[in-house]
């Protein structure tokens, strides 16, 4: 998401990233058949201001509260997409600075959180973040306004996930309370027919008349 500072006048931004390459695949070293973890940098999220007057970077660091958090596919509540966001929600690998894939969910205080950079391999022990356990693999995550909500309050949302089980090769739908800490784990898991193919950017919709798919 990013932002007019209205101090300031700057615009900023909060993203996902990894430091720059010269690969010739758009993907970087993501390309190829499978992701090989042991050549890929960390993604971490990054907050960036730009001075508007000046045009240059006024600042490029990892955002407050996400040190060490290796985090992608990042969102937030729809009403602040462009608003100064005080939480940011991220797909979660590990919280010690390796690149491995993604099993969680994160949440990011980036108004609040810590600048204090960790050494590496230190922990991140203040994110707020739930981890599904081995073999499970998550997709981007949506938040979803409640039904009457508040929309002036980040916290009266849901947070929904698609899950895949390894094991059992079956995906689920993961549904978060965030006016609940993530670390508590899902309020309900929603256990689809089948496993699906792993995807990112979706979108929500409160209708019931979808039909029904199945990947054999």
């Amino acid at each position: 998401h990013a932002y007019e500072d209205k101090k300031t006048g700057n615009i900023v931004t909060v993203f996902s990233g990894w430091p720059p390459s010269d690969s010739k695949d758009f993907l970087g070293a993501w390309g190829g058949f499978a992701p090989v973890f042991s050549r890929i940098p960390e993604t971490f999220l990054w907050r960036l201001e730009i001075d508007t007057q000046s045009q240059e970077t006024a600042n490029l660091s990892v955002a407050p509260g996400s040190s060490n958090v290796c985090a992608d596919h990042c969102v937030v509540h729809p009403m602040w997409k462009t608003r100064r966001a005080k939480y940011v929600y991220a797909t979660a690998s590990n919280l010690v600075g390796d690149s491995s894939p993604p099993c969680g969910y994160s949440r990011h205080n980036v108004e609040l959180g810590s600048t204090t950079p960790l050494s590496p391999g230190e922990r991140n022990k203040d994110i707020d973040c739930y981890f599904f356990g081995t073999r499970y693999f998550v997709g981007e995550p949506l938040v979803v306004p409640k039904t009457n909500a508040n929309l002036e309050r980040e916290e009266e949302a849901y947070l929904l996930g698609m899950v895949f089980d390894c094991v059992r090769e079956r995906s689920f739908v993961a549904i978060f309370d965030l006016e609940r800490p993530l670390k508590e784990g899902p309020v309900t898991k929603v256990w689809l027919k089948s496993a699906v193919p792993h995807g990112i950017h979706g979108c929500f919709d409160p209708k019931s008349d979808c039909t029904s798919s199945y990947f054999g």
